[in-house]
């Protein structure tokens, strides 16, 4: 049960993490204001929000209400459930490759992990501090700042645990490899190689593969990992 309780916590949360994920859409005020699928194409705008212009793009001038609503909605499941889902996921995924919490490589991951998710509440309170007073909003510019610490973090994070799966044994070369990719995106987006699909894909894509990783796993635990 020991070498099984990491693979399960991993599973647990990266479970929660891609359900809330598909629950953002299903916000009955996400639904309301965005009926097809421009919602998630208007949150990244608004995480990645400079100017006044940029608000006045996704909110429309003046302010759409259903709009405002929508993104309220949107960044009170990301603060209250969203980020901790995550963090907890990623923090088990990298427990699990690494052997634990007391094995220092698995500060590799979790140190920017924590500095991402860190840079994720900053965002999501500016965020509800916007749509709870518009008029106000360009005060609290730009939203930006906190979108790159967050996903930079995060990505760092990946990069991290790609780290682990080198060091640690036994090895895990595909999500070596997949962990390497997020950096690489958010370092694209970075350079106004306009790609946020691309970004957010990356990083699916190496969730997604720990997360599987994490399922096999807990149906047939490995060894326990070490670094010798």
């Amino acid at each position: 049960m020991k070498a099984r309780f990491w693979p399960l916590a991993c599973v647990v949360f990266g479970l929660a993490t891609l359900g809330v994920t598909l629950a953002f859409s299903q916000l009955p005020d996400v639904k309301a204001a965005y009926p097809g699928d421009d919602f998630s194409r208007a949150m990244n705008a608004f995480q990645r929000a400079e100017t006044p212009a940029d608000l006045a793009a996704i909110f429309r001038a003046p302010a759409d209400p259903a709009i405002l609503e929508a993104m309220r909605a949107a960044n009170q499941l990301d603060l209250w459930v969203y980020i901790a889902a995550y963090s907890l996921f990623l923090i088990a995924g990298a427990a699990m490759l690494a052997g634990g919490l007391r094995r220092p490589i698995v500060w590799l991951a979790i140190v920017p992990t924590l500095l991402g998710a860190g840079g994720d509440v900053v965002e999501t309170i500016t965020q509800l501090r916007i749509v709870a007073d518009y008029a106000q909003a360009d005060a609290l510019l730009p939203v930006a700042t906190w979108f790159w610490l967050k996903f930079f973090g995060l990505a760092l994070g990946a990069f991290g645990t790609s780290a682990i799966c080198l060091i640690a044994r036994p090895r895990h070369p595909i999500i070596a490899a997949l962990g390497v990719i997020p950096i690489l995106a958010t370092l694209a987006l970075w350079l106004k190689a306009d790609t946020p699909p691309l970004m957010t894909g990356a990083f699916g894509v190496f969730w997604v593969g720990l997360l599987v990783l994490a399922i096999l796993s807990s149906v047939r635990p490995e060894s326990a990992p070490s670094t010798t």
